[in-house]
């Protein structure tokens, strides 16, 4: 008869310290995976919770991928405005500075929006983002009137906020201009003058005098108002005053002023002013021009010519009057018996408004 060998069975853990022994291996798991999703506080609240509260969260957790993290929204870009917003341009080159951060980068674009008066803002160019800060976008109409400018980057993550408003104003009139004072053809008596008008507000003024080459300059002010000083030179002066509003349109009036010397005033001239005795008689013509206060050829001024030549009696005119042109004309003759030395030849002028004067040219008999 065979023996038999006993075997005899180890005994198992009591089930008390199985358990827990199966739950620190949850625990540790669970720890494992937690920190790995660097999730180490909801593992906290979840030990304080209890072992089923922690196996429940760990069965989330290790059920759910960890989130990719959203592109980031570029910040807004700036728009180099111009100096000053007029112009006569229908187009122009937009210089927008992109973030550094999205320059250079693909699949981010620059939009320009451009938003008339009363109207809601239109995209006017989608363009990739070149590879510098500052980029231009080159032929942008305008319409007459404000134009607002603004721009965004648009990428992965959406549209960024938009610029600042930079603002464009097309103007393609003519400025209106005027001299107020003095009035064209007015009568001056100094060497200079202050002009006064009006044109469109900011316009610059020049105003320059065809008579002497002088140049002035001024500006309008808010009000449209300007005012220069010119020089101003005897006689007759055209002056053109030329207006340049800010978006550089030309406009152009002109005045006439005349200057006189304050006071009446005459001139005159012989066709002859030596004769030889042997060679009496001849015929001699004085001429006699004469200028109002105002600087104009006086018309009807009367005028007395006399002619003394040593050895004859004096030859005297009857009154001759000035015609449009301010002149007087006297003709006669020297007749023979005249002897040798000087003489002289005079006009007297009285004005129609009033006042006299004279002038004498000396003539020689040899």
């Amino acid at each position: 008869m065979d023996r038999y060998r006993r075997i005899e069975r180890r005994r198992g853990m009591p089930l008390p310290i199985q358990l827990l022994f199966a739950a620190a291996v949850v625990v540790l798991g669970g720890a494992i995976l937690w920190v790995g999703s660097g999730q180490v506080g909801p593992f906290v609240s979840s030990m304080a919770g209890g072992v089923g509260s922690f196996v429940s969260k760990v069965g989330t957790v290790a059920g759910s991928p960890v989130p990719t993290a959203a592109p980031d929204v570029p910040d807004a870009p700036s728009i180099q405005a111009p100096d000053q917003p007029y112009t006569n341009e229908a187009t122009v080159d937009v210089t927008v500075n992109v973030p550094p951060s999205v320059a250079g980068v693909e699949g981010y674009t620059l939009r320009l929006y451009v938003t008339l008066p009363d109207a809601q803002p239109a995209l006017v160019a989608d363009v990739p983002v070149g590879p510098l800060s500052a980029q231009v976008i080159p032929g942008v109409a305008l319409a007459d009137g404000r134009n607002d400018i603004q721009a965004s980057i648009a990428g992965p993550g959406g549209e960024s906020e938009t610029s600042a408003v930079a603002t464009w104003i097309l103007d393609t009139s003519k400025p209106k201009v005027s001299v107020t004072s003095p009035k064209d053809g007015s009568r001056v008596t100094k060497s200079s003058v202050t002009i006064k008008g009006k044109s469109q507000p900011l316009a610059a003024i020049r105003l320059q005098n065809d008579a002497n080459g002088a140049i002035a300059t001024s500006a309008a002010d808010k009000t449209g108002l300007w005012e220069a000083k010119l020089a101003i030179a005897l006689g007759l002066n055209a002056i053109t005053v030329t207006a340049t509003d800010p978006a550089g349109n030309e406009n152009t009036t002109k005045v006439d002023l005349r200057r006189g010397e304050g006071k009446l005033t005459v001139s005159l001239l012989g066709s002859m002013y030596s004769f030889k005795a042997k060679k009496l008689p001849k015929p001699v013509t004085f001429t006699a021009t004469v200028t109002g206060s105002d600087g104009r050829r006086l018309k009807g001024a009367t005028a007395l010519f006399t002619v003394s030549i040593p050895g004859l009696e004096s030859i005297v005119s009857g009154e001759v009057r000035t015609g449009a042109d301010g002149v007087a004309t006297f003709s006669t003759r020297i007749p023979a018996g005249a002897m040798p030395g000087s003489g002289l030849a005079t006009v007297l002028v009285n004005s129609p408004q009033g006042g006299s004067v004279t002038d004498r040219v000396v003539l020689s008999v040899e």
